[in-house]
């Protein structure tokens, strides 16, 4: 791990020194649903996920399959962890992303819904960078009960479009993937009286959420899940899109074409959440990349042949000129 760090360090030299100061749009996929997007002005965070504990079985379900329970993690030697278990932040993935400036200077972080695989670093990295926190009533709790002041936290319930100065940010009800063969759902919100650490299992998604993005020179929009509310997202024309493009998708009628339609065919798309969160950074993703992202680049050339789609990697930054 320390050495794939360092090899991190030294891409990110390279990339700052050869990389146009004027660039327009600077977008680095943290895997699963996580970003830091940047421009000249401002620097967000969507669902800073860093941790990526080894978690065995789905985080949706107290069935743990025997291929989960058979899994070869290989070489990863961490702890394990199930949905009993109380959640550990990894302090040391998330404070070498603070201080070799992945997220140390962002003033906002926007989180779409609060599973713990979207929110359960947020409470530890809104206390380290002192930013402030937009997101639902369950997000709140979750907030507070870690101590984190009033004046960081922002509680939202879609509908509401506000203006942050160097960015504005439309929010929109959302849908969380149809998982388990259409059999997920979840009306629970993290409690006011929570008492934490939290058990992974008490992550619920306490409603869903996407974030519709105006920076200065390009409009961006952020999906949390594999689902979405057509009318909510029709007209808004983003130029770019971050699209949920793992499997549960296939569960939604004609996924990619209602998406892109409504979205004006956008002129670039970038699959997220498709990664295996499960394993460290360094660890292939190969077969993520292949049964879930190829796919979907598939569906998106055969739906809008002039959209040009961006295959993310993790921590290596896109820039858009």
């Amino acid at each position: 791990m320390k050495l794939y760090f360092t090899i991190i360090t030294l891409f990110f030299l390279v990339l700052t020194s050869c990389q146009n100061e004027n660039s327009n749009l600077q977008l680095t996929y943290l895997g699963t649903a996580g970003w830091v997007i940047k421009d000249e002005n401002s620097k967000v965070l969507i669902d800073p996920y860093l941790s990526r504990i080894k978690l065995v079985g789905m985080s949706t379900s107290s069935k743990i399959s025997k291929s989960a329970q058979s899994r070869d993690w290989g070489s990863d030697n961490r702890k394990k962890y199930y949905r009993d278990d109380r959640f550990e932040p990894d302090t040391t993935v998330i404070n070498w992303m603070i201080n070799n400036n992945v997220i140390d200077s962002s003033n906002y972080i926007f989180v779409h819904h609060t599973h713990f695989d979207h929110a359960a670093d947020v409470p530890y990295i809104a206390k380290k960078t002192g930013a402030r926190v937009i997101g639902t009533e369950s997000l709140s709790n979750l907030l507070r009960a870690h101590g984190i002041p009033d004046k960081q936290i922002v509680t939202v319930r879609g509908g509401e479009d506000y203006d942050f100065e160097d960015f504005s940010v439309k929010v929109l009800p959302s849908l969380h993937s149809a998982l388990r063969d259409k059999q997920y759902y979840s009306s629970e919100n993290i409690p006011s009286d929570i008492k934490v650490p939290l058990q992974i299992k008490e992550y619920v998604e306490g409603g869903s959420l996407m974030f519709f993005f105006r920076f200065k020179n390009h409009k961006v929009l952020t999906m949390g899940s594999m689902n979405f509310i057509e009318s909510e997202i029709d007209k808004l024309k983003p130029d770019i899109l971050l699209a949920g493009s793992a499997n549960s998708r296939k569960e939604i009628y004609r996924y990619t074409e209602r998406l892109l339609k409504s979205t004006g065919f956008p002129e670039i798309v970038i699959p997220t959440h498709w990664d295996d969160f499960r394993v460290t950074y360094d660890a292939p993703q190969e077969k993520a990349l292949e049964a879930k992202v190829m796919p979907f680049v598939k569906d998106v050339n055969r739906v809008s042949p002039k959209t040009k789609v961006l295959i993310p990697q993790h921590l290596v930054p896109i820039i858009i000129n």
